[in-house]
């Protein structure tokens, strides 16, 4: 009888579970740190990502395309391509209601001969579902950390918010 119940408890917990969905939204960067010294600037851009979630509290997104519409004076207009845009981890809070909150969460760590360079992102977010569609908003922090040989360590933080569509594919 007990192995019986905890199969039925991993079966729930994976009943929830959907191959990938696709998102779709814009952002906005507050306080972005400029390329002069004590300078911001804030721009928005167009982000395209997929996402998995294995369980029904736990999510991993990975950005596939991202635009940023820069001011002239700071640089222009960039964009990314590929996996290696973003990943963020999402933590979701069960909650009883059609709006279910999260929390995203990524790092991204690179060594190299001579220095170092630490990315962390966190915040808060939402997703509600609208049919077939999921739509979501998000804001947080970035935090940056650069250490290079012989320079002293060098740290700045953004804020942003995000918001778009989720279209889901099921498995």
């Amino acid at each position: 009888m007990k192995k019986l119940f905890a199969i039925a408890i991993v079966a729930s917990m994976f009943s929830g579970l959907y191959g990938l969905s696709f998102g779709l939204g814009g952002q906005y960067i507050l306080n972005h740190p400029g390329a002069m010294p004590d300078s911001t600037y804030s721009y928005p851009g167009i982000a395209a990502d997929v996402m998995c979630k294995p369980l029904p509290i736990l999510g991993f997104r990975i950005g596939l395309v991202q635009v940023n519409l820069i001011p002239e004076e700071e640089g222009n207009t960039n964009y990314q391509f590929g996996t290696g845009v973003d990943a963020t981890m999402l933590v979701y809070i069960p909650m009883a209601a059609p709006v279910s909150p999260y929390i995203p969460f990524g790092v991204i760590y690179s060594g190299y001969d001579g220095g170092s360079n630490m990315h962390l992102k966190g915040g808060i977010g939402a997703e509600m579902g609208f049919g077939s569609l999921a739509g979501y908003l998000e804001g947080g922090i970035h935090f940056t950390s650069v250490s290079i040989e012989g320079f002293d360590s060098a740290s700045d933080n953004w804020f942003f918010v995000q918001g778009g569509i989720r279209i889901p594919v099921g498995m």
